[in-house]
């Protein structure tokens, strides 16, 4: 047990005693019933099967619980623990977007300008691309984990100028604010603008701007030739056995996915964002914000920030998949509680879904009850398409008087029951709302654990 895990158990039990002179502060993990709980879902997870899970909970802007479960390598020696590192992946772009903000409140860039400005060689391909279509997903830019041999890119040690030329190679997806579709290049180039205006390596300008400030002394952006402390290796179900991952060099995720981390630096890094730490009320409010189209449709993911809500709890955060790990980032701000889920396994879904867990049984939420109500015929028209995302198409269409879908690239169907107005369920865990309105373009957003995970587009409504 870790001397770090021993004090917050000792500061968790002078809370508890104290809890009857200061309700209002105190922490909502209050009893070894609780963390019983929380041992009991992160446990069933490893089941899936995952390989290991370090989980952190924050409530009242203090780190109340960190423990490890599993094992760090696929070798099983190494238990995971609380001070295990972990490649965070996409929850890198929440740390990239805010340090974006960050330069922009100082007077570093702006975030409406064009990417040209701070990278000339950028390959906007003849758009007006800004700053801020790189960090909301709407720049049309090709991404290069898109590509057809992305895998083979993701092992080598490549340079800016040579991912520059990836993307410079594909065609964009769209023109500049019409659409929205998950972009890792666009995260690429955002770090790159931040090197550019301040002169600096982005992994050093981390540790200079985030990471030394912050006290996140486990963090930093590393990449296979680094030796990292404690980091423990990625690792994929194949054949419903746990093996290593595919080996990566972990230079091509650069902003976008580059850091390494613990759960609790992790939360750090929440507790200072909803403090204004590290940057204004107005600046998190915009990351926060969902983004609008120019056709007036909106989607639930703001600059480097995924956006939703469970049972009613606003939620806000940032998840990661790929290279053997999965992770959540997740803090609900009406409730004072923030939640990391680390796991070294590429398990879809599954950090969300634990994170979601987590807060229903924090939160004091009623477990999942799935309706099946009968859809009205003008879903039934409206709905069923083809809605397409960056992870490929969704074909949604009408049988027996419900909608069903299927992914063509998977070989996967199913059926979808109806949960409200054009709300659905996929699971317990999962739910896609759709948008369907004459005349614009029809929208799938897909939620997991609460938080939106993607948003996929069709054609525009008959």
């Amino acid at each position: 047990m870790s001397s770090g895990f021993i004090r917050g158990f000792v500061w968790l039990l002078g809370c508890m005693l104290l809890a009857p002179a200061l309700e209002s502060d105190a922490p909502i993990v209050q009893t070894p019933i609780w963390m019983a709980l929380v041992d009991a879902i992160a446990k069933k997870t490893l089941e899936r099967p995952v390989l290991g899970i370090s989980i952190a909970l924050a409530n009242n802007d203090r780190i109340v619980f960190a423990r490890g479960y599993g094992f760090a390598d696929v070798g099983r020696s190494v238990p995971v623990t609380s001070e295990t590192v972990f490649h965070v992946v996409s929850i890198s772009k929440n740390v990239a977007a805010g340090v974006l903000l960050q330069l922009a409140e100082q007077g570093k860039l702006s975030l409406d300008d064009d990417v040209t400005r701070y990278v000339p060689d950028a390959p906007v391909h003849g758009k007006h691309v800004t700053v801020r279509q790189l960090l909301n997903h709407t720049s049309g830019i090709p991404n290069y984990t898109s590509l057809a041999d992305a895998r083979m890119n993701a092992q080598l040690d490549v340079s800016h100028a040579q991912v520059l030329d990836l993307i410079r190679n594909s065609t964009p997806d769209f023109d500049p604010g019409t659409a929205w579709r998950y972009n890792n290049s666009g995260f690429y180039l955002a770090g790159m603008i931040a090197e550019n205006v301040m002169h600096q390596p982005y992994g050093a300008l981390l540790h200079d701007r985030i990471f030394t400030p912050l006290q996140m002394q486990s963090s930093s952006l590393c990449d296979s030739s680094t030796p990292v402390p404690n980091l423990a290796t990625g690792s994929e179900v194949v054949n419903g056995k746990l093996m290593p991952a595919a080996k990566m060099s972990w230079k091509l995720p650069f902003a976008g996915g580059g850091v390494c981390s613990t759960a609790s630096d992790l939360l750090r890094w929440q507790i200072a964002l909803n403090k204004d730490h590290v940057v204004s009320k107005h600046s998190l409010a915009a990351m926060r914000s969902p983004t609008t189209l120019a056709d007036g449709a909106s989607v639930d993911y703001g600059l480097g920030t995924r956006i939703g809500q469970l049972e009613g709890h606003p939620v806000f955060g940032a998840t990661g998949s790929g290279g053997g790990f999965t992770t959540a980032l997740e803090t609900f701000p009406d409730d004072k509680l923030s939640i990391a889920v680390l796991i070294n396994t590429d398990s879809d879904g599954a950090a969300t879904e634990l994170a979601g867990a987590i807060a229903r049984s924090v939160l004091g939420l009623a477990d999942v009850v799935l309706r099946d109500i009968p859809p009205p015929d003008a879903e039934l028209a409206c709905i069923p398409a083809v809605y397409d995302s960056d992870d490929g198409a969704v074909e949604v269409f009408s049988e027996g008087g419900k909608l069903h879908f299927r992914i063509p690239a998977q070989g996967v169907t199913g059926a979808i029951a109806r949960q409200g107005r054009y709300s659905y369920a996929i699971d317990a865990n999962r739910r896609v709302h759709f948008h369907c309105d004459p005349g614009h373009s029809r929208w799938a957003q897909v939620y997991s654990g609460g938080l939106m995970v993607d948003a996929k587009r069709a054609p525009p409504a008959p």
